[in-house]
């Protein structure tokens, strides 16, 4: 490697870590703003703290009175619990509204080595799993984790035990819900990708159908807490997702065309043209 080569590399290297520094500090600085302002704009611009309560602390009473079914009482079981939550909350909210700096720095660090039709697949690509992430979280929000909470709540009447619900368990499968229902329903963005790289076919896709659906359930087994309910309303959209996901690039992907034939006429042309038999077509000398 030459010494300019070497030197470009550490340009990029170092332009990558200016991006990355100016990310995270925003993040940083996010997330303490929202960790600090009041969820009452109106008291703090009189400088009124009176009653001064987090936005993030009203978030998470929201989020509570949202998912669990009526009469639930969430527990801290330790000191910590409640303090990791309000982090926790804090760091995701920052991160969701950094997003799109975040995505504006990355998108300029690859932007100079891109043509103009790879941005505008970049630009369909992001628009497209943002919508499919924002349509998956909005399921589990309206209906996989409801539905999960109010099960597991009267499974446990059922059996005639006496619940004690943990605030960090309920969180923490209020997390992993949320994020784990938005990347399964970006997953069609990955089949198309392995399918844009000649990685899989189509068809391959079409005859892995039942292989497939075993593994998703797989899957939703392993996912926090799960329930047959749960693996269900996970995996059925899913599947009807991959389905669509199939047709979808039945039509917009075409097989590549096999052209042997035009090229054996052409080379058959360009002998003829210049006069030049084939090797073995001579006349054999006397």
């Amino acid at each position: 490697m030459s010494d300019d080569n070497e030197i470009e590399i550490w340009d990029h290297l170092d332009e990558l870590a200016k991006r990355l520094r100016r990310i995270v500090v925003a993040v940083m600085l996010t997330t303490v703003l929202f960790s600090a302002i009041p969820s009452d704009l109106e008291k703090a611009v009189k400088l009124d703290f009176e009653g001064y309560t987090p936005l993030i602390s009203t978030l998470i009473t929201f989020i509570q009175d949202s998912m669990l079914p009526e009469g639930v009482i969430l527990i801290a079981f330790n000191w910590l619990d409640t303090f990791s939550i309000f982090v926790m909350m804090s760091v995701i909210l920052g991160v969701m509204v950094t997003l799109p700096y975040t995505t504006y720095h990355l998108f300029q660090f690859i932007s100079p080595a891109l043509y103009a039709d790879e941005r505008k697949t970049i630009y369909m690509f992001v628009a497209v799993a943002t919508v499919l992430f924002v349509i998956g979280v909005a399921y589990a929000w309206v209906i996989l984790l409801p539905t999960t909470f109010t099960m597991l709540y009267r499974f446990v009447y059922t059996s005639r035990v006496m619940p004690m619900y943990s605030v960090a368990d309920f969180f923490n499968i209020f997390a992993m819900g949320l994020m784990g229902s938005g990347l399964f329903y970006m997953f069609p963005l990955v089949i198309w990708l392995l399918v844009k790289v000649d990685l899989i076919e189509v068809q391959t896709l079409r005859s892995n159908r039942k292989q497939l659906f075993v593994a998703l359930l797989i899957i939703t087994a392993l996912l926090p807490d799960p329930t047959p309910l749960t693996m269900f309303l996970m995996s059925v959209p899913f599947y009807i997702l991959y389905e669509i996901t199939i047709q979808v690039l039945s039509r917009i992907m075409h097989p590549p065309k096999d052209d042997t034939v035009e090229r054996g006429l052409e080379a058959s042309r360009r002998i003829l043209d210049s006069g030049v038999e084939p090797e073995g077509s001579g006349a054999p000398s006397g």
